[in-house]
């Protein structure tokens, strides 16, 4: 039995080639992210008043509070998709990210059981209707905001989270 690899000495050449993968990883998981959020923001900075309309449209926001939603939530995706892309405090990009993701599915979640066919105002495409598929994709999106929160290394960050902050 001497020389002969067993499944666990596959299973660690494995991980470790996975290993020199990761960091690859997670440089493309933020960009991929930061694109998302970069992309979405864009339409909704030009065009806030169409935002306000498309957060009314959910019937969840109190009266008036739509148009400081529809004026800041823009700004916040943008700086949260900025941060992933140049690696500027990632923890905080991702966590605010993995809340708004949360928010998202239930937004869309609780329209799709009130039975509104309306414009997700995701901003990602236009016209786009809420339904299963958007769940699902904002779901996607959840995992890789997880992952950039709890991973191991910190390729290319800057302001990374210090061992005194753990």
């Amino acid at each position: 039995m001497v020389g002969r690899s067993g499944p666990l000495q596959d299973w660690k050449l494995r991980l470790s080639k996975l290993n020199k993968f990761y960091p690859i990883f997670i440089i493309i998981v933020r960009i991929i992210l930061g694109m998302i959020f970069l992309i979405a923001s864009m339409d909704k900075i030009i065009d806030p008043a169409g935002f306000a309309r498309d957060i009314s449209n959910y019937h969840v926001i109190p009266l008036g509070l739509e148009n400081s939603i529809a004026i800041v939530l823009p700004w916040l995706e943008l700086f949260i998709g900025l941060g992933l892309i140049f690696g500027i405090m990632v923890d905080g990009a991702s966590v605010i990210s993995g809340i708004l993701f949360i928010f998202f599915i239930i937004l869309i979640f609780q329209a799709i059981l009130r039975g509104f066919n309306i414009d997700c105002g995701c901003g990602l495409k236009e016209g786009e209707l809420v339904g299963w598929r958007k769940i699902i994709e904002d779901l996607i999106f959840l995992i890789g905001s997880y992952l950039l929160w709890i991973r191991k290394v910190r390729p290319y960050e800057i302001f990374p989270k210090t061992t005194l902050s753990s």
